[in-house]
């Protein structure tokens, strides 16, 4: 039933070559769908340990997905296909494999699951092996597999975890050396039924591991003894979902953790293996830390992703807060993310952009100093006139203060009671971030303003305001979305007859909380695999899990309310749909494993039932992130043609 993930290599050859530095071409600038729902043209790009080979995606002028490996002294490229299959991550290990993880929508036991495979690719040998999917009772049918460490010290070999039975005849999630050959699979440690995360020191051999009890609501941390035995070192009570999170290794060997539901503003912890001391690793007052970056070369924490309104991958290491500063220097006012680096840190890859400039990626060399650009992502829109994003915030009606990313229209000055598109993300625990992102641009460059409010339960802006949104579907967070229409309108920048709300995932069902909750405030509606009935993601959530408590059911249950059936009825939009006054347009991806297909099936029924105007656009073969061009497009198109239809031309 597996489908073959990878083709032949390209021209079946391994002597293809281009012309160093540049790895795009060039495309006349245009504004067009097309070039805002085109593949990155150059994408994940990794370097080796040596520096002497970079890895990258690359889509064909056919739109064929690959991965490319360049050989920089020879200036030789080999590559392999991805077929229609779905990229998702680039590296390289310690031998000089590159790791390639991509992801299809398979349907198993009747379900359709998003499956997840590491394969190791030989430069030299041009042979592509597929990691640790067989040798195992259920390895072949988990939805993926999870590469935890590189093993810097052992060439061709990586760790991996995943699910499988272990000694007790349970299905538990284990650790595995796995050789890159594809052949040798060596059992590292065996978990439980509870267990869902290892960390291991450089050599591979596991540290600890963390628990999660659904039923008991409980997370504990195991550290591996001097006798082989695991003991239980912290234990955090109260936890309906996983309240630990591995992060890395400090320099001197220490775990590093973070406890999101405990901690204000992310704060990151550390434990002796040894002792199982706990002390502080790293915290900050008033923005929020992340996950944090782990070097692939030792496995410690060189960097941290921080919250905020200008949220940025901030490095801790000293060498490399030398290289983000010169590049900082060499692009000012410009967005730069360190991507990856050699392990002598000496050459560095880096993605720069802003939201006004699609990325793109440059090495620099440090001994150098010289800087060498690899290729722009998006190259059909480069010189392309892009929206203006500004980042602020506003009073909610209960006096909160509320961020807000306002993008406007390309080329305009003093913005005045403009056609405006609300714009709230998905999630609901995610945010918005002011880097490039083709959805916001391609609708500013449409001449809308575009206002995504970072609506209480979004991440990245404290504890605090995360959970505030917990029990609020409908409620406090549509308030926000609303205060937002509201605010935009007061400061003059919208139109109050002339708004539409767009949104996917989450955003999807707050736009459709909105037709149905707030119908007066807008004129049209679009909702990208939106959830519309919340009683049946919580009856989906436990069907996929085969049980009533698991982390993922917990978490929703907690996060929508679940034990309040009326309130969970009277939330959702497809029981609301008599109270619709705009028009509906609903998209949604057939493979959609996230938000069910049929939500969207069942807002339509309630809408044609109740008389009300709606479209249904069915993207075939489509997931819930849009990842294949051709669907993105059409979402694209669809979505231009229904927004001149009802919320008419834009300001440009």
């Amino acid at each position: 039933m597996r489908s073959k993930l990878f083709s032949s290599l390209i021209a079946g050859s391994i002597c293809l070559t281009v012309a160093w530095p540049s790895l795009s071409f060039a495309k006349t600038p245009s504004a067009t769908a097309e070039a805002f729902a085109a593949a990155p043209n150059i994408s994940l790009v990794s370097i080796s340990a040596d520096g002497n080979r970079i890895a990258f995606g690359f889509t064909t002028a056919s739109g064929e997905t690959q991965v490319r490996v360049l050989d920089v002294p020879s200036k030789k490229t080999v590559g392999v296909s991805v077929g229609d299959k779905k990229l998702r991550d680039i590296r390289f290990e310690d031998g000089g494999n590159v790791l390639i993880t991509a992801s299809d929508t398979l349907r198993y036991f009747g379900t359709k699951t998003e499956i997840y495979r590491t394969f190791a690719f030989d430069f030299e040998t041009a042979n592509i092996r597929n990691l640790l999917a067989t040798g195992g009772i259920l390895r072949e049918y988990n939805s993926g597999v999870r590469l935890n460490s590189l093993m810097p010290d052992t060439p061709n070999r990586v760790i991996m975890s995943t699910y499988d039975v272990n000694n007790s005849d349970l299905i538990s999630w284990n650790l595995y050396e796995v050789a890159t050959n594809g052949v040798q699979v060596v059992t590292k440690a065996l978990g439980n039924s509870n267990t869902y995360s290892w960390i291991t020191d450089r050599t591979g051999s596991p540290l600890a591991r963390v628990d999660h009890d659904p039923v008991r609501m409980t997370t504990k941390l195991f550290l591996l003894g001097e006798n082989k035995q695991y003991w239980e070192a912290l234990k955090l009570d109260g936890t309906p979902d996983r309240g630990i999170l591995f992060q890395g290794l400090s320099s001197k060997g220490r775990i590093i953790f973070a406890k999101p539901m405990e901690s204000e503003f992310g704060e990151l912890f550390s434990i002796d293996p040894k002792s199982g001391a706990v002390t502080t690793f790293m915290r900050a007052e008033g923005i929020e830390l992340g996950d944090a970056r782990k070097d692939p070369w030792s496995d410690t924490i060189v960097g941290v992703n921080v919250g905020g309104l200008d949220p940025m991958l901030q490095m801790i290491s000293p060498d490399l807060q030398a290289a983000q500063a010169t590049l900082e220097a060499t692009f000012p006012g410009k967005l730069v993310t360190i991507m990856d680096y050699t392990r002598d840190r000496k050459k560095i890859i880096a993605r720069i952009e802003t939201p006004s400039t699609p990325p793109e990626y440059v090495m620099l060399d440090v001994d150098g100093p010289k800087l060498t650009r690899l290729g722009e992502a998006f190259p059909g829109l480069k010189d392309v006139p892009m929206g203006r994003l500004q980042a602020t915030t506003f009073k909610a009606r209960d006096g909160a203060e509320i961020p807000v990313y306002v993008t406007l229209p390309p080329g305009t000055q003093g913005i005045k009671n403009a056609p405006t598109i609300i714009f709230p993300h998905g999630g609901p625990e995610s945010r918005d971030e002011p880097r490039y992102d083709y959805w916001t641009q391609f609708m500013a460059t449409r001449g809308y303003v575009v206002i995504q409010p970072q609506f209480r339960g979004s991440a990245g802006f404290g504890r605090a305001h995360r959970l505030a949104g917990y029990r609020q579907w409908g409620k406090r967070m549509q308030d926000d979305v609303s205060d937002a229409v509201a605010w935009a309108v007061k400061e003059g920048m919208s139109d109050p007859k002339r708004v539409c709300i767009v949104g996917a995932s989450y955003g999807g069902y707050a736009a459709l909380a909105g037709a149905t909750m707030t119908p007066d405030l807008y004129r049209c509606v679009v909702a990208v695999a939106g959830v519309s009935d919340l009683p049946k993601v919580i009856s989906q959530e436990k069907d996929d899990a085969g049980t009533s408590k698991s982390s993922s059911v917990n978490y929703w249950v907690e996060h929508i309310g679940a034990d309040d059936r009326a309130a969970m009825e009277a939330a959702s939009p497809r029981r609301l749909a008599d109270q619709v006054r705009a028009p509906v347009l609903l998209i949604h991806g057939r493979d959609d494993t996230v938000v069910r297909f049929e939500q969207s099936v069942g807002m339509a029924n309630a809408l044609k039932a109740a008389g009300k105007p709606y479209k249904l656009v069915e993207l075939r073969g489509e997931d819930h992130w849009l990842s294949k061009t051709e669907t993105r497009l059409q979402m694209l198109t669809e979505l231009e043609t229904f927004l001149r239809e009802h919320l008419g031309p834009g300001v440009n």
